[in-house]
C-alpha cells in the first residue's frame, strides 16, 4: 500500500504553523557511519558556502520563529557555523546543535565547546549505545571513547549539569526498532553516571529511516523488504498529529526547502517551491502540501519518530520487532545478557 493513500485516502495531511528551522549544513563530516541517512563522510562535497548562509542568516533573523537546529554531516566542519551561533544569538534566538562529539575532540574543532556554552546553545549529541562495542561497529573504531571524553568535558562546563541542555540520541544498530524511550533513557542514565560519571537531560531515540547508507546496509543483506514491511505493519496512526514535517520547515546547504532532513536526503524539495529559496519565501503563510514516500514509516511505526524522539509519550509499550534474516546486530538483544537495557 502506497504510503500517500493510506495517509490521505480521506484527508489531507495539512501542514501546521512552522515553528522550528532546521538548516542542513551540508554532508561533510569527520565520520562514516554505517546508518547514516545523508550518506555524510569526510569526502562530502555538498557544503553551504558564504552566499547562500548569509541570505539564510538575514532571512533567519527577520523571522519571528525562535527555534533554529543545525545538522550536518558535522555542522561545525562548515565555516558558517560560528557566523550564525553569534548573529542570531545576538537577537534571542534559541540554538541546537546536533553534534557527533568527536569532531569537538579535534585540536582545529574543539573551540566549539566554549561557543556553545557562551552562546547557550542547546546540544543533542549521538551516542547509539551506552556500550563501546556497539556504537564503534555503528560510528567507527574509537568514536566511543572519544565520545566520553567530550561529554565529560561538557558536564565540566554546565552541559547536563548546570543549565546547559544536553540531549544524546539513539539508534538502532540493525534492522529493529528503538527501545522504550523513557525505559532506555533509565538504562544511559544509570550506565553513563555510574561508568562514566557522565549527566545529560534527556534521550532522543530515532527510528533508522531506510535512505541512502542504511538502505544499502539493508539491501545488502537481503532484507529491505522485510525492514519496509515491518515499519507498516505497526503504523500508528496516532502519530500522525505531531509528525515533525507538519511544524519543521528543512533547508539544505543551497537554501532549498525540504519537509525533513529525510526528504532533503532523498532529494525531494517541497511541492510547488523545488525552484524557490528560503530567503524568497514568505513563512508566515507557507503551507504547502507534505510530499510522503514509503521512508516515512520509520516515522510513524510505533510511537513514531522524529528528531526529537517519539510522537506519543502516553502509548503502550513499544515493540521491539528485529527484522528477518541478515546479519544485522542488535544492541538491545545483546545488552540483555548483561542488564535490562
Amino acid at each position: 500500500m502506497a504510503i500517500q493513500s493510506l495517509f490521505c485516502e480521506k484527508s489531507a495531511i495539512a501542514r501546521k504553523q512552522t515553528d522550528l528551522i532546521q538548516i542542513n549544513l551540508g554532508n561533510k563530516c569527520n565520520q562514516t557511519c554505517s546508518h547514516c541517512h545523508i550518506g555524510a563522510s569526510p569526502a562530502g562535497e555538498n557544503n553551504m558556502e558564504a552566499y547562500a548562509a548569509e541570505r539564510i542568516l538575514d532571512k533567519l533573523i527577520g523571522l519571528d520563529i525562535r527555534n533554529i537546529e543545525f545538522t550536518g554531516g558535522a555542522p561545525e566542519l562548515n565555516p558558517n557555523l560560528t557566523l550564525f551561533i553569534r548573529e542570531l544569538s545576538a537577537c534571542g534566538k534559541d540554538i541546537t546543535v546536533r553534534t557527533n562529539l568527536t569532531v569537538l575532540d579535534t585540536s582545529e574543532y574543539s573551540f566549539f565547546i566554549e561557543l556553545y556554552r557562551e552562546n547557550n546553545v542547546k546540544i543533542i549529541a549521538s551516542l547509539p549505545s551506552v556500550y563501546k562495542k556497539f556504537t564503534d561497529i555503528q560510528r567507527g573504531e574509537g568514536v566511543f571513547d572519544k565520545s566520553i571524553k567530550v561529554l565529560r568535558t561538557l558536564n565540566e562546563i554546565g552541559y547536563g549539569t548546570a543549565g546547559l541542555l544536553l540531549d544524546l540520541v539513539h539508534n538502532p544498530a540493525g534492522a529493529s526498532f528503538p527501545s522504550e524511550q523513557a525505559s532506555l533513557e533509565k538504562e544511559y542514565q544509570m550506565m553513563l553516571k555510574e561508568s562514566y560519571g557522565i549527566h545529560f537531560n534527556s534521550l532522543i531515540t530515532i527510528a533508522n529511516s531506510p535512505v541512502n547508507r542504511f538502505k544499502d546496509y539493508l539491501m545488502r543483506e537481503g532484507i529491505f523488504g522485510c525492514y519496509m514491511n515491518m515499519l507498516e505493519r505497526n503504523h500508528n496512526s496516532g502519530t500522525i498529529e505531531n509528525l515533525m514535517c507538519r511544524h519543521l520547515l528543512s533547508v539544505d546547504y543551497q537554501g532549498h526547502l525540504h519537509d525533513c532532513d529525510f526528504n532533503l536526503a532523498l532529494g525531494i524539495r517541497i511541492k510547488d517551491f523545488e525552484d524557490i529559496k528560503f530567503w524568497d519565501v514568505d513563512i508566515g503563510n507557507f503551507k504547502p502540501e507534505i510530499t510522503f514516500g514509503r521512508h516515512c514509516y520509520a516515522c510513524t511505526a510505533n510511537q513514531g519518530s522524529s528528531c526529537h524522539g517519539i510522537l506519543i509519550k502516553d502509548s503502550a509499550e513499544t515493540k521491539n520487532i528485529k527484522c528477518c534474516g541478515g546479519s544485522g546486530y542488535d544492541s538491545r538483544s545483546e545488552a540483555n545478557r548483561i542488564s535490562c537495557f
